[in-house]
């Protein structure tokens, strides 16, 4: 029984592994027959490709083009396929071979006929692949099987001389080795049924020892041959499930092999990024270096001028003291003014391009101790203006440089007491933090002359001032800008809501601390 069994699954593999290669020959003739360019459709071109494919790939008992129209035109080989040349298949007699043409023509794909007698002789079956080039069919490549050849070609001789064997397409024998004066045998001997699949076709294998090989006397013992037969299952079923098991654990490999990979690829990506990061940061601190020196030698170059002036100044009041008239030393005045308020601009300038490029290490601190500090430091105008400073209790802390945190300040400070008007009868700072959105909101709040809704934005530039201060000589127009360019810096936004005549309110936040 397990011979049988063995010859059985034998045939099974050898005919579905024929066919299955016969079928994947076709379709890659096909391929090559549409792929070149331009486009070659000439029979000296298929008559090669069918005889490179006849000789190598046996099992064919023909390779035929048919032309769009469903006309037989080249045959190979040539021997025993004469008739069919010519022949309308679209037209044919038998519907086994009409209707799957039709059907291939209709669908655009790869259709098999039934088995049926063959011109050539013989049960047989076409294939039609349908030859698309450019959106159109361009004609049908036909492969056309003998039963007995594929068989032949397949079936061992020590497999046609110990058994008898009957292949079945839809309940209908279309081949056997079996001889004319062989009695058939009876339905219950010994047998095995095997399926046979391959793309368009399934087949039933029925298999029969003969006589010599499994003589009556080994059957005679009934309990014996069903014992046999379910080890044999037992046997098959534990087969199939290692099969199984074996396909999962490939899958497995396959799918850690390919993790492996992708991570590999993206570890090597990761390694290229660092190398080009590190060396954008080695260029960068480069590109720093070189700017914090050209601007050190601008500021200087730019302050000599002034050292010069007020050095002249100086010589004049101390040659000329006593002879300088009351409106030139007014004008040495404005002089004077003016080259102290440039320098003031020079240092603005310097500190505003230094922001955010030259850094120190944050920390965190009391913010009350970063306004004690900036109203000490202005304490003299806010005692000669008489302004009351009010600072809200239970301050946090926060997070930043405190040098660049103290400027901010010291700006928004020094801003409102220069824009509170000198007639304001109560003038008041508030200083202080809110709640807003869940985030800590530190506002500076004066009563002073306020700001237009039109300018919220350009106070924030550079040199832009409002018009009511340009009374004020106090200034360089660059302290705003300062305090924005501070406040983006450690992760913050600020803003201002202000009406003329009823003061000006200054918000900021700051990114907390890092975890």
């Amino acid at each position: 029984m397990r011979h049988m069994e063995t010859a059985s699954e034998q045939i099974r593999i050898r005919v579905e592994g024929l066919m299955n290669a016969r079928m994947v020959s076709l379709e890659i003739l096909a391929d090559r027959w549409v792929e070149r360019t331009p486009p070659d459709f000439s029979r000296k071109r298929f008559l090669e490709f069918a005889e490179n494919f006849y000789t190598h790939y046996p099992g064919f008992t023909g390779i035929n083009w048919i032309d769009p129209g469903g006309i037989v035109r080249w045959v190979f080989p040539r021997e025993g396929n004469e008739g069919f040349i010519g022949n309308m298949v679209s037209e044919h007699l038998n519907s086994r071979v009409r209707d799957p043409f039709q059907k291939a023509g209709e669908h655009l794909q790869y259709a098999t006929t039934p088995c049926a007698e063959l011109i050539q002789g013989g049960l047989g079956f076409h294939t039609f692949w349908p030859l698309i080039y450019n959106n159109r069919v361009q004609g049908y490549l036909n492969g056309v099987f003998r039963v007995k050849r594929v068989m032949d070609t397949c079936l061992a001789k020590n497999i046609l001389t110990d058994f008898w064997i009957r292949i079945y397409e839809a309940d209908r024998l279309i081949y056997t080795n079996e001889e004319q004066s062989h009695i058939n045998p009876k339905k219950d001997n010994l047998h095995v049924l095997r399926g046979i699949h391959f793309p368009g076709k399934t087949w039933q294998l029925e298999l029969f020892p003969k006589a010599d090989l499994y003589p009556p006397k080994v059957v005679r013992n009934p309990g014996l041959l069903a014992f046999g037969l379910f080890i044999s299952a037992i046997l098959s079923l534990l087969l199939h499930f290692l099969n199984h098991r074996m396909q999962m654990y490939r899958r497995a490999r396959d799918h850690a092999l390919h993790e492996v990979s992708e991570r590999k690829r993206a570890q090597e990506a990761l390694k290229k990024n660092e190398k080009k990061l590190e060396a954008l940061l080695t260029e960068l601190a480069a590109k720093n270096a070189e700017l914090e020196t050209f601007v050190f030698s601008v500021s200087h170059d730019l302050k000599t001028p002034i050292v010069t002036i007020e050095g002249f100044m100086g010589a004049l009041r101390e040659d000329f003291g006593n002879l300088i008239p009351e409106d030139c030393e007014k004008y040495l005045n404005y002089i004077g003014d003016a080259t102290q308020k440039m320098e003031l601009l020079i240092n603005d300038l310097l500190e505003l391009s230094r922001i955010g490029r030259l850094t120190v290490k944050k920390t965190e601190f009391p913010l009350a101790d970063l306004i004690e500090e900036a109203v000490a430091a202005l304490q003299p105008p806010i005692e000669a203006r008489n302004i009351q400073v009010t600072v809200t209790q239970d301050l946090p802390l926060v997070y930043g440089e405190k040098k660049r945190l103290a400027q901010v300040m010291e700006n928004l400070l020094s801003n409102a007491i220069k824009y509170i008007d000198k007639e304001n009868p109560s003038p008041r700072i508030e200083v202080g933090v809110q709640e807003q959105d869940d985030q800590k909101v530190i506002f500076v709040r004066d009563n002073g002359i306020g700001i237009e809704k039109t300018y919220f934005e350009k106070i924030f530039q550079v040199f832009q001032r409002l018009p009511s201060a340009k009374m004020i000589e106090q200034g360089t127009g660059v302290g705003l800008a300062i305090v924005k360019r501070v406040i983006e810096y450690h992760g913050g936004r600020v803003w201002l809501e202000s009406e003329p005549g009823k003061g000006t309110t200054f918000f900021f936040t700051l990114k907390n601390k890092e975890a």
